[in-house]
């Protein structure tokens, strides 16, 4: 009796440590290709995956990001070392990016969904359906603005933007609340390295601002900061990329 009570047990754990991804050999979702969305969004890691001369020749390469793809606004890649399987390289990224995503706070406030950490790509192949990666480049979105009364109020959600900031002349890009609904679109214009001018137009054209932005790397996760005035020139902030906690700590005076 024990010893079925144990092997039991034996199955039930280590059908929990691979639930959370597969070996690349076995995945039908296809190869990975250098300029697939994903690595022209975050483009240290493709320099890492496809480039860096020490991590492209590691017998095993794995990219974790939270999902489902609107949460897509961090990553963790890991490398083998050592005699490391494909397995212990995939839980380590897993690791990593929870780790990452759990430093920067809570995501209700931005998110409807559950974002969770999960292995995509492992040894150049999807171990994910390609159709579920990001099309786009997404984030958490927060606007600081003060309202007719002169208070400070605050829209979060999610934003979504077609083309790369930074590469890119003229960038669009649209807000969604949590509950995935369109509340704003706005263009982003790259005028320097990281910088530019934004516009906003949210609720209709109820509410507009106009100003500049900058591309800030690190400090703790790389995000950008927008900050102008509305058509009533009080003053508005955007912050892409941080939840709504960390934003309003670092932003939100404005």
């Amino acid at each position: 009796m024990f010893r079925i009570a144990a092997l039991v047990t034996l199955a039930v754990l280590t059908l929990g440590s691979t639930a959370w991804a597969q070996a690349s050999s076995q995945s039908p979702y296809g190869k990975a290709e250098r300029r697939d969305p994903i690595f022209l969004r975050f483009s240290e890691m493709s320099n890492r995956y496809w480039v860096n001369t020490e991590t492209n020749s590691a017998s095993h390469k794995v990219v974790a990001i939270p999902m489902p793809k609107q949460c897509a606004f961090l990553y963790a890649d890991a490398y083998t070392r050592g005699q490391q399987s494909e397995a212990e390289v995939q839980q380590t990224a897993l690791s990593n990016c929870n780790r990452r995503l759990q430093e920067l706070g809570p995501l209700g406030e931005n998110y409807g969904v559950d974002c969770r950490c999960q292995v995509v790509i492992s040894d150049e192949t999807y171990v994910v359906p390609k159709a579920s990666m990001p099309d786009d480049a997404y984030g958490p979105s927060s606007i600081f603005y003060r309202d007719e009364r002169g208070n400070v109020a605050r829209l979060n959600g999610l934003v979504r933007y077609g083309a790369l900031i930074g590469r890119d002349r003229s960038v669009t890009f649209t807000v969604d609340n949590p509950r995935g609904e369109q509340v704003c679109n706005g263009t982003m214009t790259n005028e320097n390295p990281g910088s530019g001018q934004f516009s906003l137009s949210c609720f209709g054209g109820k509410f507009a601002g106009r100003g500049t932005f900058e591309s800030k790397t690190g400090a703790p996760n790389d995000h950008i900061v927008a900050r102008g005035q509305t058509g009533r020139g009080q003053p508005v902030t955007m912050v892409i990329g941080l939840p709504a906690q960390l934003a309003a700590n670092t932003y939100g005076g404005l």
